[in-house]
This record gives C-alpha cells, structure tokens and sequence, in this order.
C-alpha cells in the first residue's frame, strides 16, 4: 500500500512538471540554464522620452510609435547598426564610410504592435492585396518603421528595411518594393541571402 502512494505520488510530481518543460524548453533553444539578452525595453512618454539619437551613428534617431510602447535598447541597436555596415561593405564590395552615408539621418521608428496595408510585394515579386500584415515598412528613403516581434532585433525587419533604404538613396526615386521581382530595380537575391547571415550573426550575439 506505501509503495503504491509513493508512486502515485511519483507519478503526480512528474506529470505536473510536463507542462513547465513544454513552455520552457522552445525559449531556451535546448539550454535551459542559458539567459536570453533582450534588447527590447518598454517606454512610456509620461516617464521618460521616446525619441533617441542612436549611440555611434550619423545622426540616426530612433523613436516608438506610441505614448507606451516598446523600443530597441540604444546600445544594442547602435551594435547591430554596426555589425549590419561591415557586413554589408564586405558583402557587396563598398567601403564602410561609403554605407554609413547611405543610412546617415534617418529615422527608425519601433514598436510592439503589428501594422498591415492595403497592398505589397513579397519577397519574390508576388503582389499581394487586401489586409497585408507586415513586419516592416520602408516609409521613404529617410524613414523606417520595425515592429519589435521578439525581445530581439535580429527576429525584427531592420536588416531588411535598412538594405530598402540603401536601394532607395542609390535609385533615388524608389527603393525596390518587389524585392526579386522584374517590376523594380535595385534588390537581387543576394540581398536576401544576405539578410538571413546578418540574422544568424545577430542571434549568435544574442542581439
């Protein structure tokens, strides 16, 4: 009889620590003791400013979309800025100063709460209509907006919209908004791949 309560005892810890593993074990990328780096931080405009000029960058200014909301750390975006401009010069063959230029002054707007439009091309030229959810918008050549998806940056659009921004100053009138397809100019699948590397760099510096 004591043996039998001290398994169903057993078996009752075990069952009720199941659920605890399924929630924890996904976060952790298969470490558990391991501490994830958030570069995210929560802001609220009554407490303290929600516009940024970003550490170490040309005039770069980074701000949220609303009163209480959620932005990337100053530090950890000044980073990936960096990461992103040396990557990009040894990638595609230009000198760091010249990338620089091509981002220097523009806005990066940041927040938790997802956008959608009306209509846009996905990565393979596909034009897509109706409530379009999006991640990431290049607004003009001076102007991004990036939704903050995780509490990191490399899960968020900014290596993408920063390379629209760099297309749109060369192209001057657009910066490529089909991407891979025929209809604009500008954005090659180099672009893409390029995109997926600076993500593996990013995660791998837990930024």
């Amino acid at each position: 009889m004591l043996k039998n309560i001290k398994r169903s005892t057993l078996i009752n810890s075990i069952l009720a620590l199941i659920p605890i593993a399924i929630i924890i074990l996904p976060a952790t990328n298969g470490c558990i003791s391991r501490t994830v780096h958030t570069s995210i931080m929560e802001v609220d405009c009554r407490k303290a400013t929600i516009e940024y000029a970003v550490k170490d960058t040309p005039n770069i200014i980074t701000k949220t979309s609303f009163c209480n909301d959620y932005m990337f750390k100053n530090e950890s975006l000044s980073l990936a800025i960096k990461i992103f401009v040396k990557e990009y010069a040894d990638t595609f063959d230009v000198s760091e100063d010249k990338v620089w230029s091509m981002i220097s002054g523009i806005t990066i707007e940041v927040s938790a709460i997802p956008r959608s439009v009306h209509a846009a091309y996905d990565v393979n030229g596909k034009f897509l209509k109706g409530d379009v959810p999006v991640n990431g918008l290049a607004l003009s050549k001076d102007y991004i907006w990036v939704e903050a998806k995780t509490s990191q940056i490399w899960s968020s659009a900014l290596i993408h919209e920063l390379i629209h921004i760099i297309i749109w100053r060369k192209n001057k009138v657009h910066g490529d908004p089909d991407h891979e397809g025929s209809q604009f100019s500008g954005w090659s699948k180099k672009h893409t791949v390029f995109i997926e590397k600076m993500k593996d760099i990013l995660l791998d510096m837990e930024l």
